[in-house]
């Protein structure tokens, strides 16, 4: 999980990071290609986290699979649904406008480590 999410962010996503919350993902030939799960959570709202495809599986249709899981998911338990995304992703971006997602509010992320 860690290996493809750095292929997407880098630093982002820690060996423990899928403790947090329900992750799915998608295998071919034994490699996990894409996957997406629940990071932050608050009473009634979760966070869409790790969206991502290996570079070589993109436009096949798994990261709205995995959101639509999620979504629902979501949904069945009586929860509002949210992400980021980087705005310079705009395949990203453009994936969960079509989804139904819009813009709230535009904030800076910074990776910070602990030495």
């Amino acid at each position: 999980m860690v290996a493809l999410t750095d292929l997407a962010f880098p630093g982002f996503f820690r060996p423990r990071t899928n403790e947090m919350g329900v992750y799915y993902g998608i295998r071919a030939n034994g490699e996990l290609v894409a996957m997406a799960g629940e990071r932050l959570a608050v009473p009634g709202i979760s966070e869409i986290s790790a969206v991502c495809t290996h570079p070589a599986h993109t436009g096949k249709g798994h990261a709205r699979l995995l959101m639509t899981r999620l979504l629902h998911d979501h949904a069945d338990s009586g929860k509002r649904s949210f992400l980021h995304v980087n705005e310079l992703n705009h395949h990203a971006f453009g994936i969960y406008q079509r989804m139904g997602f819009t813009v709230s509010r535009s904030v800076a992320l910074w990776p910070i480590s602990i030495s």
